[in-house]
């Protein structure tokens, strides 16, 4: 054992659970091992050894909200999940350019699934607008119950385990219905906040999402630990029990590094997460100092970010060949957003497809 990896151990044993629910050193063993875990993880959610096979219900031609972005129509897909469960979501046709390639984009707990109400401050409207100027379709993902928190804590109430696949089936279900009609190239994910926390889980999962990008949605090592974090760590009222610590999923998933892992492996795969270091929200510097991570941990920020990564990255040569990970620390960010230079970033990461093209957007932001 190197003398990087013998730090990390040491660092978890200060806590039995941290290292038993949500460890900052992956402990997947090997591509067999990602596949078995994929296919319970699959199962535990829809009872089958395989993903869904419905498609949604498609209503073409609906008015187009964002008459100004390049738009060449508008369609609009309803998702009917099991227990009357349903979620509706719009696809963004790309008028010219047009590269023929879709990203599903997640803008997280909005509270509402009218996007030209979303707060101007998380800036997922310019997102929208760059990835279609940029010749992307884009299908507007929305959360269930719309992002409403409260929603979210009844679901899991009611539903248990097959909840959490309602975050994640619309999205498997318009891949399900592009590919019967070979609607597009490929399929990449894009999540901000609760979104940014669909990106690995789906990428995870359906391996059809090539290229996934988190923002500001989730982070090893803190979720599951006990830390009280001030916003969704896992143990505060409005989150305790919902998609982020739900038990059943991490145990089985091993946590949040080997989902990254999980979401990065495969040819032509990649996932790329970003954290906002001035978050006003959600995994970002202030929440980690006042939820007691760094006192937990013993060190800054950045560097719990860095340790996390490396151990990540170590499996890239090591343990999983064909295996894309990276994380970025945002320091132009303001708040909870996809700031600019993080777009242009996303923009970079989509743009270099292909093997061995993983850090799209490093000279840009700092890594660390």
């Amino acid at each position: 054992m190197n003398t990087f990896l013998a730090a990390l151990f040491l660092l978890l044993s200060v806590s039995s659970s941290a290292w038993a629910l949500d460890g900052i050193v992956p402990d997947i063993t090997g591509p067999a091992d990602i596949v078995t875990r994929r296919t319970t993880l699959i199962n535990q959610l829809w009872g089958t050894s395989t993903l869904p096979t419905t498609q949604p219900t498609i209503t073409t031609g609906i008015s187009n909200p964002f008459p100004g972005y390049n738009v060449a129509g508008v369609d609009q897909y309803v998702a009917s999940m099991s227990n009357g469960q349903s979620n509706t979501s719009n696809l963004y046709n790309a008028g010219s350019p047009n590269n023929g390639r879709v990203v599903i984009l997640n803008p997280g707990h909005q509270g509402t699934c009218d996007w030209t109400a979303f707060a101007a401050g998380y800036r997922m409207q310019p997102v929208l607008q760059a990835l279609l100027a940029a010749g992307y379709s884009v299908f507007a993902m929305n959360m269930p119950a719309c992002g409403n928190l409260s929603a979210h804590v009844a679901l899991f109430t009611s539903y248990g385990n097959t909840a959490m696949s309602y975050f994640l089936e619309p999205a498997v279900q318009a891949m399900n219905y592009w590919d019967a009609h070979a609607t597009f190239s490929r399929y990449d994910f894009v999540g901000l906040s609760g979104g940014g926390w669909t990106a690995p889980n789906l990428a995870a999962l359906d391996t059809r999402v090539k290229i996934s990008v988190g923002v500001a949605g989730s982070w090893p090592g803190i979720t599951l630990t006990g830390i009280n974090c001030s916003q969704y760590c896992g143990d505060n009222a409005v989150y305790n029990g919902q998609e982020n610590d739900w038990l059943n999923y991490y145990n089985v998933a091993g946590g949040y590094l080997d989902l990254y892992v999980m979401a990065a492996y495969g040819p032509n795969r990649r996932h790329f997460q970003i954290l906002n270091y001035y978050d006003s929200c959600c995994a970002g510097e202030t929440q980690y100092i006042s939820g007691g991570a760094q006192a937990f941990y013993g060190v800054d920020y950045p560097t719990f970010v860095r340790n996390y990564a490396v151990a990540a990255k170590q499996l890239e040569a090591s343990v999983v060949e064909s295996m894309n990970y990276d994380v970025m620390i945002d320091y132009i960010a303001d708040q909870h957003q996809i700031s600019t230079n993080a777009q242009q970033v996303i923009l970079s990461i989509l743009a270099s497809v292909g093997p061995g093209t993983a850090g799209g957007g490093r000279r840009l932001l700092h890594m660390w």
